[in-house]
């Protein structure tokens, strides 16, 4: 469940409790206002911890996401960022009837807003963790299109990155050996990318997808941060629950 309702479900919530939906004018007995608190933003647990992630609250972290959520680098394009279809101004999604990136994607973009108390992400939950929600999105072809290679080179040919990399998860693989790192390729993306794929050592595979897996625990490091506000509903909770022990 996410940790906040909209308008709609509210009052079908209520009208559910209640049996009956209540005039705005009607008073509110100890029962009702202890189930519109139930619902209001102040019942929202603390941040929960986040398994698999050793750096999720880690500052260095969450700067490193920060800078990797807003990069048109970190695809095949240079013109996606995550924050293309997540923007800031709109409540971290588009408004499109459908998200758009180097293509159309065939769902809705989802907003992050709260997302670190979601137990499962994507429309159809098939992520448990917000790391690797985070991932999916890099090597799709309608969105990021880019290859666990080319994330690896670009972490490594970036100062900056390299240094935030390095100081958080340990030493990059030496990238100079085209032959052994080539430039592009993946487990997905076209044949020619996956055939690079396969041809690499098993060893050197699990090196790249282990810097990619960090490249996901840093941008939840970040997205984890982006919590909701109050809403005109939760100030309104508050109003009547400072009324009510008055």
């Amino acid at each position: 469940m996410l940790p906040w309702i909209s308008s709609v479900a509210l009052a079908t919530t209520i009208v559910i409790a209640f049996g009956t939906a209540v005039q705005a004018d009607d008073e509110w007995n100890d029962d009702e206002i202890s189930i519109l608190q139930s619902l209001s933003i102040d019942a929202l647990p603390p941040l929960p911890a986040s398994p698999g992630n050793p750096v999720a609250d880690n500052p260095d972290a969450i700067a490193f996401g920060h800078r990797l959520f807003f990069d048109r680098q970190l695809g095949a394009t240079d013109v996606v960022a995550c924050a293309t279809c997540h923007q800031p101004d709109t409540g971290f999604r588009d408004g499109l009837p459908r998200g758009r990136a180097i293509g159309e994607t065939r769902r809705r973009t989802m907003s992050l807003v709260g997302v670190a108390w979601s137990p499962w992400l994507f429309w159809d939950g098939r992520r448990d963790s917000l790391w690797s929600q985070a991932l999916e999105p890099l090597e799709h072809p309608s969105e990021h299109g880019g290859t666990r290679l080319g994330y690896l080179h670009l972490i490594a040919n970036d100062a900056d990155y390299r240094i935030r990399y390095e100081s958080l998860f340990g030493a990059l693989p030496d990238t100079a050996d085209h032959v052994r790192f080539p430039l592009a390729g993946g487990p997905l993306g076209t044949p020619e990318e996956r055939a690079v794929w396969h041809g690499m050592s098993s060893g050197d595979r699990h090196r790249v997808s282990t810097v990619f897996a960090n490249l996901g625990r840093a941008l939840e490091a970040y997205q984890r941060r982006l919590v909701p506000g109050a809403a005109p509903f939760d100030r309104y909770v508050r109003a009547i629950v400072e009324e009510d022990g008055a």
